[in-house]
């Protein structure tokens, strides 16, 4: 099975990535760990070329990111 990539609201499946260069905060609040806070620091550190720039760009903990890298993306378009 492939995973799609959300870009739009609607319904958080555990095949779905999400782009962290384009989804709502909403959204990335319903991944584990990701609050308000968290959500907000990832939509302001935007653009991503890599999804590890939110651990060197000191965006989120490792151990966060660790729980929920398998759910993101970062998309160059």
């Amino acid at each position: 099975m492939v995973a799609r990539v959300s870009e739009v609201p609607g319904g958080v499946g555990p095949n779905m990535l999400l782009d962290i260069n384009r989804v709502a905060i909403s959204r990335l609040k319903s991944l584990t760990g990701i609050g308000e806070h968290y959500a907000k620091k990832i939509v302001e550190g935007r653009p991503y070329h890599h999804r590890e720039e939110l651990l060197t760009k000191e965006i989120l903990p490792e151990y966060i990111y660790g729980r929920i890298m398998d759910r993101l993306v970062a998309s160059q378009s």
